[in-house]
């Protein structure tokens, strides 16, 4: 598919042009393309039209997707959007695929969708379609899941300013879905969305894209995409994207406030972030209240409203959530110790990718806990969290590889993931290092550590809550 770059129309240069003459920025003009060549004639007519075309190149606002956008095209009848998509009215065609989508007035349909956006994407370049028709290419609905196909329908509507698309697309560079992991990309494209801008029409001042100051706030937060953490920046976002409504940034909010980050470390005020999140929807709110009730942080210990918690969250698929009700079951928590149980699981944790189940559950097959001892398994459950860069997992693999537990002893690969593990900060593998290389030969040894720098973690996200779906 070509890029978005060599598909923009008439419409989409004038726009340009206009937005960087208002800006002051001449000599901008010439780069866009289709601008160079008649750049120097069209100078003095750019001034002399520009407030007539303003108002047609103002992008939509924010808008959660389940919410149309309040225009004429959101009371017309069904009839009437396919008569004006049928005579190429591209703004009928995105919003007919938003019905279908979404199911509003309509069977939902997301096949019809898909070919509604598409239409008004290819043919009519129009920026919400190329977004939407990549929000389902990214979730899988209604065409293939291809995260490759949905980064480049992302591109095509964040080449015209569309803030909703720059988030997406911001999204994926943030996990490496069909295009490197590249936090730097992730964060500029954050920040183009998040800043607040001035309507054209009214001057009035319009919010940032609440998505984008959340994802933007978590970067901050992690330090990724810049040279170190800053948690006062990241407190800013999450205020900014909260107040605006957005359920990640009320919990982002409630984590800042249970770890005392850029605030004073206050649990009440936490609980109160995690339960509005909860209210709206947020899966990990749930499990973070869960844990602080099973843990009693500044509230008294409530292990069966734990439990409650925890099955809510695990209804809803948190990996986390069975992890911890695991291991509440482990150690007889508020009910009788069950094994049996709880490596049951832990088992489902670690299938669904939880590094700390796979882990957890390599421990329970390797010392026969609720499980029949099998030392093969054990190591390949340590593997599978060893590769996601656990630091315990990479030890524990390392000791069972250093022996012949099963069945085969391999010092190469005991020596590389005890040089991770080690290099990671735990002080554990730092004593075994030595004591592994004892048996081994040069060539082994510089095998092992040329395996060990190569080694870049893969870790699996949960992604319980979709991102930004389809606008209207």
């Amino acid at each position: 598919m070509r890029q978005a770059w060599h598909r923009i129309d008439l419409k989409t240069i004038l726009c340009e042009w206009f937005r960087l003459a208002f800006a002051g920025q001449w000599p901008k003009i010439a780069t866009v393309q289709g601008g160079a060549k008649i750049y120097s004639q069209l100078k003095g007519a750019v001034c002399l039209l520009a407030a007539f075309f303003l108002f047609a190149c103002k992008s939509s606002d924010p808008t959660d997707w389940r919410t149309p956008l309040k225009n004429d095209l959101t009371k017309a009848k069904l009839e009437d959007l396919r008569e004006r998509a049928n005579q190429n009215d591209y703004f009928a065609m995105t919003h007919l695929g938003w019905r279908y989508d979404t199911g509003t007035g309509v069977k939902q349909d997301l096949r019809e969708a898909a070919t509604w956006y598409r239409l008004a994407a290819e043919d009519g370049h129009h920026s919400m379609a190329q977004n939407n028709l990549g929000c389902l290419y990214r979730d899988g609905r209604g065409v293939i899941q291809d995260y490759t196909t949905a980064a480049i329908f992302f591109r095509h509507a964040a080449h015209q300013g569309n803030r909703h698309a720059k988030t997406n697309l911001g999204w994926l560079f943030e996990r490496g879905y069909g295009v490197p992991r590249n936090y730097e990309k992730a964060f500029d494209l954050y920040t183009e969305a998040a800043a607040e801008r001035r309507d054209f029409k009214t001057g009035q001042p319009v919010p940032g894209h609440p998505m984008a100051q959340n994802n933007l706030g978590r970067l901050y937060l992690d330090g990724k995409g810049l040279h170190r953490p800053d948690p006062y920046e990241a407190f800013k976002l999450f205020t900014k994207a909260a107040n605006a409504g957005n359920h990640h940034a009320l919990h982002n909010l409630g984590i800042m406030y249970e770890r005392g980050l850029a605030v004073k470390l206050d649990i009440r005020r936490a609980l109160v972030y995690y339960d509005q999140a909860m209210q709206k929807g947020n899966v990990y709110s749930i499990t973070a209240i869960a844990c602080i009730f099973e843990e009693g942080k500044g509230v008294p210990k409530n292990y069966e409203l734990a439990k409650n918690y925890y099955e809510s969250a695990i209804k809803k698929g948190s990996t986390m959530a069975m992890f911890n009700l695991a291991n509440m079951k482990h150690r007889g928590r508020g009910m009788k110790e069950d094994n049996i149980g709880a490596s049951d699981l832990m088992r489902s944790a670690a299938e669904r990718g939880n590094a700390f189940a796979q882990a957890s559950f390599a421990e329970m097959l390797e010392n026969g806990i609720g499980v029949p001892q099998d030392f093969a398994k054990a190591a390949h459950w340590y593997e599978q969290a060893a590769k996601q860069g656990l630091a315990v997992g990479q030890l524990n693999l390392a000791l069972i590889l250093a022996t012949e537990l099963t069945g085969k002893r391999d010092l190469v690969s005991a020596y590389k993931w005890m040089a991770i593990a080690a290099s990671n900060g735990n002080e554990g593998a730092r004593k075994n290092l030595d004591r592994i290389s004892e048996g081994m030969n040069e060539d082994q040894l510089a095998a092992a550590i040329d395996h060990a720098k190569a080694f870049v973690p893969q870790p699996v996200v949960e992604e319980l809550l979709r991102p930004e779906g389809p606008q209207g």
